[in-house]
């Protein structure tokens, strides 16, 4: 009987939880809103098009810079060997066509 009344008493958690996080299953719209495919195609776009202006860069190219793109809006990761690269890369990522804006999270090591 213990048992029983512990697995409801979770079950009852589990459901509440769930409600109060904006779960869809338990009938609240999720907070975030879903992406629709246009967008998901415009950012893949946005990050093939800085993925090869980096790579075809002579300064750039040997760096694995990680690129991310939601809404227009762009996080660059990774690790450069020098200020002007890092900045280089940002801009690059600035002038790309349908950029909102960049987050710059790439970190300089000039031990490279």
């Amino acid at each position: 009987m213990r048992i029983v009344t512990v697995l409801i008493a979770m079950l009852g958690a589990s459901a509440c939880t769930s409600m109060l996080l904006g779960n869809p299953s338990a009938g609240e719209p999720v907070a975030t809103a879903q992406r629709s495919s246009a967008q998901s195609g415009q950012d893949s776009a946005i990050s093939g098009a800085i993925r090869q202006q980096l790579s075809s860069d002579p300064d750039l190219g040997d760096y694995a810079i990680g690129i991310r793109t939601s809404a227009g809006v762009v996080t660059l990761s990774g690790t450069v060997g020098s200020y002007p690269d890092r900045d280089r890369a940002v801009q690059i990522a600035r002038d790309t066509t349908g950029v909102q804006r960049v987050d710059n999270r790439i970190i300089v090591n000039t031990n490279l």
